[in-house]
């Protein structure tokens, strides 16, 4: 059908003639299209150096003789050394780092038959990049965001971060997040709760006031999914009336940052008020709590789908890592298996239908580190004091640290917002 008001020229069918048949281009996925270009690319490039007696694992050897820069023969000799050709993209050159290469090499002995290949597999690459990305920047960002692990989307994590730095005017180190887990005395199946997050060295690059850096929401679900009043009792007592709540002055520096806080029905929240920008007006604050017997140890009773308990970190500002620490009381540790998930909150806040949440996952995972705190430290290269700040708090909660294994997960510049959460299936009741 034409739309009304269209231009389109009537088509007039002769006696004994037929419109020529149009074979439209076959489309090629991305991932396919661009490893065959990459590995053809090796192929001749391997090619070119065995002819000219070049060694790959030597790039500044071959930049001397052939009078070459030495980035553009490191690249070389990375993208000839990955196995994986995605991976390999980043260190493909642009065509005037090609055409350097291949003008040096003829000059040196080598001729069309070994140069024409790789100037035709390049022109291949570079015509698979305009058919699927239209630049080389869109390209880098279509593999960073195919890579798998720790490099999912990293080079986009750092730019987000320098960007959202600037654009927001603040920044932090690390944002950390701590939680104890034991079993309720007297009601083994409930589990008491505590709770410590933190702002590590958190800077102002310009004025800022009035950001949210933490809420401890009065409400959460009791076992029947009702709304039920939290019980939250400081981990460290308030030096004065006038103290933040559930602050943890101890841990925060320098003593006297400000933070101020705001009580409303529904939440306790914390924010930032103005101070020094750059790194002399660098902050940390750590606010912690204990709630007696607040989860449910086991699935409910009949329950149809998996039900899970969730550990999160919400990252609401531009942050460098992330490090999450999950202490699991012993005697929990068979029905205890963790798995790491990234959640962006397109809509500020995590979406509670699990089906719906799975839309917004990040393919971003990390391996999670397990911990004996009996024989092993807790402390990090991001965080020095770690066993101390652990072991005060599971002692002021009643507990003895070797009654515990500490489960770890850090993300490097975690995308804002998010939720960075460690969930493990709940077992059922025996």
């Amino acid at each position: 059908m034409v739309p009304p008001g269209s231009a389109t020229p009537p088509v007039v069918l002769r006696r004994g003639y037929a419109p020529a048949a149009v074979t439209p281009p076959v489309a090629q996925d991305f991932a396919p299209h661009c490893s065959a270009c990459v590995v053809a690319l090796q192929g001749s490039l391997r090619a070119l150096y065995g002819v000219v007696d070049a060694d790959v694992a030597k790039p500044q050897d071959v930049a001397r003789r052939f009078r070459l820069n030495k980035n553009l023969t490191w690249k070389i000799a990375k993208l000839l050394q990955t196995a994986d050709p995605l991976e390999a993209v980043p260190a493909i050159p642009g065509a005037e780092g090609i055409g350097i290469l291949l003008t040096a090499m003829e000059r040196e002995g080598a001729g069309t038959a070994v140069t024409g290949p790789v100037r035709r597999d390049f022109e291949s690459f570079d015509a698979m990049m305009r058919s699927h990305a239209g630049d080389r920047a869109t390209l880098d960002l279509l593999i960073d965001g195919m890579a798998q692990g720790a490099k999912a989307l990293e080079v986009s994590r750092k730019l987000a971060f320098r960007g959202n730095s600037g654009i927001w005017g603040l920044q932090a180190r690390v944002r950390s997040m701590l939680q104890v887990l034991a079993p309720t005395a007297g009601r083994p199946d409930r589990l008491d709760d505590v709770l410590v997050g933190g702002l590590h060295d958190l800077r102002r690059l310009r004025p800022v006031q009035g950001w949210p850096i933490f809420r401890f929401s009065h409400y959460g679900l009791g076992g029947e999914g009702q709304a039920r009043p939290r019980d939250f009792s400081p981990i460290e007592p308030p030096a004065s009336p006038d103290e933040p709540a559930l602050i943890m002055r101890s841990f925060c520096s320098p003593p006297g940052a400000e933070v101020r806080s705001v009580r409303t029905d529904r939440d306790i929240r914390h924010e930032l008020v103005d101070g020094p920008i750059g790194q002399r007006g660098a902050v940390t604050f750590v606010f912690g709590s204990i709630e007696r017997g607040v989860f449910g140890r086991y699935a409910p009773p009949g329950a149809t789908e998996p039900e899970y308990g969730e550990m999160m970190a919400f990252v609401t500002l531009p942050t460098e890592l992330v490090q999450m620490d999950v202490l699991v009381h012993r005697s929990m540790l068979a029905e205890f298996a963790p798995e790491l998930a990234v959640y962006g909150r397109p809509f500020g806040t995590l979406e509670s239908d699990p089906a719906t949440r799975e839309n917004y996952r990040l393919p971003i995972t990390e391996v999670i580190e397990r911990i004996d705190p009996s024989v092993q430290t807790l402390d990090s290269e991001a965080l020095p004091d770690r066993t101390e700040l652990v072991e005060r708090v599971v002692r002021r909660a009643g507990w003895a640290l070797g009654d515990f294994i500490a489960f770890r997960a850090s993300i490097a510049y975690p995308p804002m917002p998010s939720s960075v959460l460690l969930r493990y299936r709940l077992p059922s009741e025996p």
